[in-house]
């Protein structure tokens, strides 16, 4: 899973880099703000319904065929009602007739999203196929982007292409999962079972609303408050710290069935587990967070390019947003889930979202794209306090002692940093950051070895002999 993931987010990573580039920032500007209300359209056709049948499954793998069957018809019939009516709400609204289009367009991808099967596999802990099945998607999205997205002109053809092999693939995988795993059996679609599964499922369902509000809601008060420019500005920034949130959501996609099920047998085990996790989480976050403020000239210009020059700032704000998330959806999505606590999680994450929704009136008027990243960073803190404090009802799962040696660590590997900078004075500026960059990497995996040298080694060993 994680090469498969790896492979696709750098995939999807030069994708973004390339349409960013050819559609300028204006016109990208305007694919992420149809995008950004797309994500909101995703989460009311899922409606938790993925996280909750990921749990379920995880916790009685024999279920798994009834649980998927009556999940996909529920989503599909939703992703028709939602697709229908958000077209309808278009029609009213005054748009350019492109700009509609787009949106028309962007908004088919919930079709895609409803039979994506990416949940199951994560239940069954069979994760290659969900490996397999980004990297497909990413792949040939790409190539066909490369193939047809040439000018600003072209922005209506980035969602078609992504919605034609999204929905593609998903299909594709859909008949390898129900000839391999299990049969599809429409006799196990049960129409009454649909309001139970629902409702179980709409705490998480209005909590990813609320952790959708800390990824795009700035977005979307940007396209309404400031330029599309803008908007394409602070998105190139986001989408470099999305790369690092999406590798750590890709980490607590493996563990989470991991975890349903120990603390389903064993929640003293369950405990441990989320120990070692927590410790080796902040020991790659809090070095990596620091290396990317010092690194934010570097990579903006080498991947977006001069006309993006104002991401600079934007990243290095939004970086420091890591460190908070990495804590807070360790309880929250590995405590509170887990221990199906939803309801607890739905004031955590919903604490977070109302407070990012209010700092984002506040600090956007006044200090644009700025305001929305230290928007960001203080509403992850908030979710991070609720969310500790109600985790302690399940079991006492500590962070604070695990950030010391993370920071010493970025503080040695800082000067050292400086150092190299420093002594290439008068050089170019790239120069200069990759002599920095190297010097911190030197540093830092010299100070992790010698201080965290056993737990590392016998972490290793348990992936390794499992």
């Amino acid at each position: 899973m994680l090469a498969g993931n790896i492979a696709s987010g750098l995939i999807n990573f030069f994708a973004i880099v390339y349409i960013a580039r050819v559609l300028g920032a204006a016109a990208f500007g305007l694919v992420q703000f149809a995008q950004a209300f797309l994500l909101y359209l995703v989460i009311v056709v899922d409606s938790g319904l993925s996280t909750y049948g990921t749990r379920e499954i995880a916790q009685d793998h024999s279920r798994a065929q009834a649980i998927s069957v009556n999940i996909f018809s529920l989503r599909l019939l939703l992703a028709l009602a939602v697709f229908c009516l958000s077209v309808m709400i278009l029609s009213l609204v005054p748009l350019a007739p492109a700009v509609r289009l787009l949106f028309t367009i962007t908004f088919l991808l919930v079709f895609y999203r409803a039979l994506n099967a990416d949940w199951v596999f994560q239940g069954l802990e069979r994760m290659e196929y969900v490996a397999v099945s980004k990297l497909l998607f990413s792949a040939l999205s790409f190539v066909f982007i490369l193939l047809f997205v040439r000018q600003p002109a072209d922005l209506v053809k980035v969602p078609l292409i992504q919605f034609i092999f999204g929905l593609t693939v998903a299909l594709v995988i859909l008949f390898v999962m129900f000839r391999r795993l299990f049969s599809f059996d429409l006799r196990r679609v049960h129409v009454a079972s649909w309001p139970k599964a629902f409702m179980l499922a709409v705490p998480l369902g209005v909590s990813t609303v609320f952790l959708q509000i800390y990824d795009n809601l700035d977005t979307i008060m940007l396209g309404i408050i400031d330029t599309a420019a803008v908007v394409g500005i602070y998105n190139a920034a986001y989408r470099m710290f999305y790369i690092f949130a999406g590798i750590f959501s890709l980490w607590l996609a493996t563990v989470l069935p991991v975890v349903c099920k120990r603390m389903h047998e064993d929640i003293a085990g369950a405990k441990v587990f989320l120990e070692k996790f927590m410790r080796l989480t902040l020991l790659l976050t809090v070095p990596i967070t620091v290396l990317v403020f010092f690194s934010a000239p570097l990579i903006i210009k080498i991947f977006f390019g001069s006309e993006y020059g104002r991401s600079i700032i934007a990243l290095r704000c939004l970086i420091w947003a890591l460190i908070p998330l990495a804590v807070s959806n360790t309880y929250n999505c590995l405590v509170l889930i887990p221990a199906g606590s939803f309801n607890l999680f739905l004031v955590s994450v919903g604490a977070g979202a109302l407070t990012n929704a209010a700092l984002n009136l506040i600090l956007i008027p006044k200090y644009s794209f700025v305001g929305a990243a230290v928007a960001t960073i203080i509403a992850q803190g908030v979710a991070g306090i609720f969310a500790f404090y109600f985790s302690q009802r399940t079991f006492r799962l500590g962070f604070v002692a695990y950030l010391i040696k993370p920071g010493t660590i970025s503080l040695f590997s800082s000067l050292a940093f400086f150092a190299a900078y420093s002594s290439f004075a008068g050089q170019h500026q790239v120069a200069q950051l990759l002599a920095g960059n190297i010097a911190f990497f030197a540093v830092a995996g010299i100070l992790a070895a010698y201080l965290e040298h056993d737990f590392i080694v016998a972490f290793i060993r348990e992936i390794v002999r499992k």
